[in-house]
């Protein structure tokens, strides 16, 4: 009796085991956690010319700082920025960005017999990009600077948090913790990434692209992590 009951309890952890080895499987045969980051980092470097469109050196005004729309960057230097080349760019890249994503991951999960619940990282990569947008705009109209950021801080900050906030979504849907880690130090890089202007990172860059440090550390991050990504899945980690 006692070796019946010994042998039941055996069978009952082999087979939790069993079972936790093919969950284990199946999570990972779904993740592509490597192609979002890759192609997101991809990206963010691409928007550089269109950061770069939108600024244009004009002549300071002694009395009210500079023209409409202007950041005085360095040693009187006033730069007009105008926001729609790259808010247009953002608002296309992101919906044609995980609409790729999306694909990629349906096509992956169908091919490995296995599912993919990948429409909430999406639904939330946009709209969090569009929320984000909308209300540092809202707040730009409102005069609430000192409470959220607005004009070509903003500009350039809120798409790269936005990415950082889906990537807590995609961690949640993957189950994956190494993301969460790295969602959480992306989006400090993120937070940090408009103060890497010029003056602070000690580059003597041209005031009209003061941006891209930003970008660049930012896009770099994700490359470097989808790239990690990649070599931990191909090893089965």
């Amino acid at each position: 009796m006692t070796d019946h009951a010994a042998d039941s309890v055996d069978t009952a952890r082999q087979a939790l085991s069993a079972t936790r080895q093919l969950t284990r499987r199946v999570r990972l045969a779904q993740r592509s956690t490597w192609f979002p980051l890759v192609l997101l980092g991809l990206v963010v470097l691409a928007s550089a010319p269109c950061y770069r469109l939108g600024r244009h050196v004009v002549t300071c005004d002694p009395a009210l700082g500079a023209r409409g729309g202007v950041e005085i960057i360095h040693r009187g230097t006033c730069v007009q920025v105008v926001g729609w080349p790259v808010g247009v760019y953002w608002i296309v890249a992101f919906v044609l960005a995980y609409t790729a994503i999306a694909v990629v991951y349906m096509y992956r999960a169908r091919s490995r017999g296995v599912g993919a619940r990948i429409l909430p990282y999406v639904g939330s990569g946009i709209a969090a990009g569009l929320v984000l947008g909308i209300a540092s705009a809202w707040a730009q109209q409102l005069d609430l600077q000192g409470y959220f950021p607005t004009g070509p801080v903003a500009v350039g900050m809120v798409p790269l948090i936005s990415i950082g906030l889906a990537l807590f979504v995609l961690a949640r849907v993957e189950r994956n913790w190494p993301l969460l880690a790295f969602a959480i130090g992306y989006l400090i890089v993120a937070l940090l990434a408009c103060g890497m202007g010029r003056r602070r990172m000690g580059l003597n860059l041209d005031p009209t692209w003061s941006f891209l440090p930003g970008l660049v550390v930012t896009g770099g991050v994700l490359l470097l992590g989808g790239m990690g990504f990649a070599l931990a899945e191909r090893r089965g980690l």
